[in-house]
This record gives structure tokens, sequence and C-alpha cells, in this order.
């Protein structure tokens, strides 16, 4: 008979008192969606960054720094029973978890900003009311960033996160953590409903509507991981094993994070930002050339609507130019001239590869002029 021989050198175990190997796994996964989440969205919007792509940058490189702590709490013996970790192993962890649940918050912090920033980045500047909304929503995003990264830490020691019994438990923790939950809950709602509100305002067909406000309800799922993982953690703190049992709190804290990210790129899909609708006859979406290109051909670009029958189009500016003559001017041998030129603000693309996947943003631009000869 043939014995199962198991390794003495292992990466990581799961038993009855060890469940580091499951923060292991999770840790991993979430880290590497939402790294592969982040390379698309630069790959799609490499050449038009704009403040919400920014803001998802710096809740990226949070996140990543909070996954090396996770890690390094996890090597001092983060999930474990706290029975098998000596003095020094137990300090190490309980500082690395501390450090982890502040940044840990300011990259979900960042990553709502970064929601709202691109949905202000759908409307035109001259959208005062929806963009001074969006601007009320950011600040609020803000606000609770701070006041969670603060709640969860201020006052409370690194052990006291994470005692060996109830009775060393920072006093008010789980009030605070409770609070944050709720906060968190009420900005997912808010960065739904904003989106719905502010699309609802504008001239679009319904179905069109209900496409951009599912693509934002993504976030939905985030509300039931926030309350999860503060029903797993209070657990863990009245729990005979608190240290196995803290490792469903970060399991759901984790999910939470990279559901987070990966819902602000989502928005971000090519296919999605074409159908919206700005209101003016005209569907906002990624081109890379001009209007009369090969691009139009190909579904990239916009043409505008001559204004009457007697035109002339220039051959590749895109420039549409209506000649109107009245009786007056007729009789002073006077003309007037309306030009009407749409363009598209971005780099052109070297080669029809560039064209075929380019992601430039399109803004339309109407100037009229009159002249008098």
């Amino acid at each position: 008979m043939s014995e199962l021989i198991v390794s003495k050198y292992q990466f990581a175990t799961v038993t009855s008192d060890d469940h580091g190997g499951i923060i292991y796994i999770t840790a991993f996964l979430t880290f590497t969606y939402s790294a592969l989440t982040f390379i698309t969205r630069c790959a799609i919007k490499w050449r038009v960054f704009g403040l919400d792509d920014w803001a998802t940058c710096v809740a990226q490189a949070i996140s990543v720094v909070q996954f090396a702590l996770l890690l390094a709490s996890l090597s001092a013996g983060l999930g474990r029973s706290f029975n098998l970790l000596n003095h020094d192993q137990y300090i190490r962890m309980a500082s690395f978890q501390y450090a982890n649940q502040i940044l840990f918050y300011f990259s979900l912090g960042l990553s709502k900003c970064a929601a709202v920033m691109l949905i202000q980045r759908l409307f035109p500047r001259d959208a005062t009311k929806s963009r001074l909304i969006c601007n009320i929503v950011i600040g609020l995003m803000v606000t609770w960033t701070v006041l969670a990264s603060l709640m969860v830490s201020t006052g409370c020691s690194a052990r006291s996160t994470a005692p060996h019994t109830a009775a060393g438990i920072c006093p008010g923790i789980y009030a605070r953590y409770l609070t944050v939950a709720i906060m968190d809950a009420c900005t997912d709602v808010l960065l739904i409903l904003v989106p719905a509100y502010l699309i609802w305002q504008l001239q679009m067909r319904t179905h069109l509507k209900l496409q951009v406000v599912s693509v934002f309800a993504f976030r939905l799922p985030l509300i039931p991981l926030s309350f999860l993982a503060v029903t797993a953690w209070h657990k863990s703190l009245h729990g005979s094993n608190p240290g196995v049992e803290r490792a469903s709190a970060i399991i759901f804290q984790q999910s939470e994070l990279c559901f987070s990210l990966i819902a602000g790129t989502v928005p971000c899909v090519k296919s999605f930002i074409r159908s919206f609708d700005t209101g003016s006859g005209v569907k906002a979406g990624f081109t890379s050339n001009g209007y009369n290109s090969s691009g139009y051909a190909r579904g990239l670009g916009y043409r505008m609507q001559p204004l009457n029958t007697n035109e002339y189009r220039t051959g590749d500016t895109g420039s549409v130019q209506v000649n109107e003559r009245s009786s007056t001017a007729e009789k002073y041998g006077r003309e007037k001239t309306t030009s009407t030129t749409p363009f598209a603000v971005g780099p052109k693309p070297k080669d029809d590869d560039a064209i075929s996947h380019g992601s430039q943003e399109m803004f339309i631009r109407r100037d009229v002029q009159f002249e008098v000869h």
C-alpha cells in the first residue's frame, strides 16, 4: 500500500486552527482580477485620461499597498489561532492588519470618487446643474473616505482591534464599523441614483436610459458584502477562536474592494459609452478620426445633419456650409453664410488598426458665423 506523502514545505495550510490559506487564495484572486481590470481600463483610455482615470490609478496604487500589508500580516500569522503565535508574531500581525484597514477604506473611497468623476465627464461643461450635483457627490465621497479611515483607527491600538479576548476590544469599535458600513451602503445607493436622475432628464430612448442605469447598478452587490464583512468581524471579536474567525471578515472585505474597483471600470466599456445620448441628437462615443474619413464608415464618427438643401461639403474637414441669400441681401449684393463645423478633439490614429481599436472621446462643437460682404 502506498502512503500519502505530504511535503513539509507548504506555502499555506488550511486546518481548524489555521485559515490563512483561504485568505491567501482570496487575496491573490481579488488582486489579480482588479489589476487585470485596471490594465484593461488603461488600454481603453490611455490617450484620453481624465480625472476619473487618475483617481482610479490612485485607488489601484493604494490597493496594491494594502495588498502588500495583508500579505505581511498573513506571513506573521493572520488567520491562525492566537495560541499558535508568539508575542512578536502577534504584534506584527495586528500592526500590519491595523494599517491594512486604513488603506482599505482609502482605496474603496477613491474608487467611489472615480465613479462619480466618470459620471461628471459624460456631461458637457455647460451642463452646470449636472456638474454641480456631481461635485457635491464627490465632496460626500471624499468626506466618507476620510471619516471611514479615521473611525476604524482613531483611539484604538493595533492590539485592541485584534484582541485575544472580548475584554481587550477597543471601546465602541463595533459601533464605528457598523456606522461606516451603513454610510458605505448609502454611498453605493447614491452612486446608482445620481446617474439615474441625471440621465432621466435627457432626451434618450427609454431602453438606452435603462441600459445606462443598469451599468451603474452593477455596484449593488457591494451593499451586502459590506454588511457581511462587519457581521463576520463582530462575530470574530466575541468568538472562541478570534484569530481564525477573522478570516471570513477579511475575505468579504477583499471581495468588496475588488468588486468596487471593477464596477468603476465597467461603464468605460466602449459599447456602453456609445449608447449614451447627450440629448442634442448626437450620441457620445469614442472616435479617433474626423467625420468624413474612413472611421465614419466604421461607425466611429457621427455626421451632423445639413441645415437645408442648399449646401456643399468640403472633402476631408467634415465641415458643412450653407449659403443663405435673402431678398434684401440680393438687392444689395450681400451674402449671409452660416458655417457649422463639427470636429473631434484628440490625437489622430497612425494607422487603420488605431482607427478600429481607437478609444478617443468625441466632443461636438457647433460654430455659427455670419459674414456680410
